[in-house]
């Protein structure tokens, strides 16, 4: 009997521990990038995710990353993806610990709107300037 007290007692604490978004939402996201022109490099972070059109793989984090995309002849253009609240974490008001968790693997949030069209601005030249 006390071995299945202590094995329940731990079956439930794994379960109190775990986190409703990171379960069913997963600490990524696939957000689509598309440019005008097309061909543009993504850059997020600092690391080199290809070029457009292109769908990346964002980790969730509290961080915002911040996206460039980089063409010859254009401007260089930043933004950083929206988010929202991912309401799957409601579902932690079974197991508060679990708000932790989700906060902390940023899976408390989602990626919204998950297509970006981006349009870049010519360089202007050194004559315009």
């Amino acid at each position: 009997m006390k071995r299945f007290s202590i094995g329940l007692a731990v079956s439930v604490l794994s379960i109190s521990l775990t986190s409703c978004a990171t379960i069913f939402s997963g600490n990524r996201q696939s957000v689509r990038v598309e440019s005008v022109p097309a061909e543009a490099r993504i850059e997020v972070n600092g690391i080199d995710y290809g070029t457009t059109p292109a769908t990346i793989s964002l980790k969730k984090s509290l961080d915002t990353p911040s996206i460039l995309l980089r063409k010859d002849g254009y401007e260089t253009k930043a933004f950083s993806p929206e988010s929202t609240f991912n309401m799957v974490s409601i579902l932690n008001i079974f197991f508060p610990a679990g708000f932790i968790v989700d906060a902390v693997t940023g899976a408390i949030k989602k990626y919204d709107p998950i297509n970006y069209n981006i349009t870049l601005d010519p360089a202007r030249s050194a004559s315009n300037r």
